[in-house]
């Protein structure tokens, strides 16, 4: 409750900077991006529709969300050619008929609070909005975890989200006021994939997003909501283990393996502004990880932590990212079984997170 309020207080403190700030120039008042449930919802069902129209039942499919220039109409955005002939160096407003209003550099809050993961929380941390926007496409993916040191932080995401060498921009969840009642989505380049596996399949799925210099400072490892993590969660095997031949179903007698997942992004029909939502784990292979539970379009990417740890004592251990989701029955309902890469997959140096979940990035001192 405490890190709520000082969350809700740190949110106010910046949006009246930004919006003090903005009175010098354009008219921008910022208020906090969310779209109305029905949004959510058809937003849902177009992902399911997408989902279906590519893959069969009973097979898996990448998460990723590619966006109609109707799901962008929906999102306050401009059709997909409107938004792939700009460039968002600067966190900027942008209208659905197209008009885009730069947030002020000078006010020291803009960039920050732009950088909003979700309700309370700021920075370019897991769980972030991101969209890869190209002449052909507009992917709507999360980010998973954060590798490196401070000054040259990276993200993960799914690989299948973009090739190497793409741009990524972040959707704040603080937009530019409201038209007719719908929120304006303020948008903002945070860097390029510097590597990625592109669709390679399960336990073969990961990029990492190289974070712009400028906006170094506002990446932060430690996961919205659930903390963490703290080191990789490196045991395998299955949580049930079944006798082909007897058809006798066992726990495994390793109790580290029954972990409860938790994950936190922004996919559609479960909340606007982050959700934080959790899952069982079934399964521990090498390279990777299936868990059932609550899941949604925009989740491809995101990064998940175990609740617990592989051994005594351990906590919120990096599980790895999140990339296909089961073709059944279940996808419209918001449940699934999930499968993505581990953690020990991504040639990096993971930054650990803390904890406790703190709600804004810590400033780092750069040269």
């Amino acid at each position: 409750m405490e890190l709520r309020r000082t969350a809700a207080a740190l949110f106010a403190v910046a949006l009246a900077a930004l919006t003090i700030a903005a009175q010098a120039g354009a008219a921008t008042t910022v208020s906090e991006y969310r779209l109305p449930d029905a949004t959510l919802g058809q937003l849902r069902a177009d992902w399911v529709d997408q989902i279906l129209a590519h893959h069969a039942m009973h097979t898996w499919a990448p998460m990723k969300f590619d966006l109609s220039d109707h799901d962008l109409a929906l999102m306050g955005l401009p059709p997909r050619r409107v938004l792939a002939a700009h460039e968002y160096a600067t966190p900027t407003a942008v209208h659905t008929d197209g008009t885009m209003t730069q947030l002020p550099q000078s006010a020291a809050a803009g960039p920050a609070v732009a950088a909003f993961a979700g309700t309370g929380f700021f920075g370019i941390r897991p769980g972030a909005w991101l969209l890869f926007i190209t002449a052909n496409s507009v992917g709507w993916c999360s980010a998973a975890h954060v590798y490196g040191s401070p000054g040259s932080y990276e993200i993960s995401t799914a690989g299948h989200c973009g090739p190497a060498g793409a741009k990524v921009t972040m959707i704040g969840a603080v937009g530019g006021g409201s038209v007719d009642g719908v929120s304006v989505p303020v948008l903002m380049d945070i860097g390029k994939i510097s590597q990625s596996t592109g669709d390679a399949g399960i336990g073969k799925d990961w990029a990492l997003i190289s974070i712009d210099f400028a906006y170094q400072g506002l990446v932060t490892p430690t996961m919205a909501f659930w903390g963490g993590p703290f080191g990789i969660y490196r045991a395998t095997g299955d949580v049930v283990r079944a006798n082909t031949t007897t058809g006798a179903v066992s726990l495994n007698p390793n109790p580290t393996l029954v972990q409860q997942i938790v994950h936190y992004g922004h996919g559609a029909g479960l909340g606007a502004g982050g959700t934080p939502r959790s899952g069982t784990a079934i399964t521990w292979r090498p390279t990777y990880y299936t868990f059932f539970g609550a899941i949604t379009p925009g989740d491809s990417g995101s990064g998940s932590n175990t609740l617990t740890g592989d051994s005594l004592g351990a906590n919120r251990q990096a599980a790895g990212i999140n990339t296909h989701i089961y073709v059944d029955a279940s996808l419209r309902t918001g449940l699934g079984t999930m499968a993505g890469t581990r953690a020990t997959l991504v040639p990096a140096t993971l930054a650990n997170g803390q904890l406790l979940p703190y709600p804004a990035p810590t400033p780092v001192p750069l040269p």
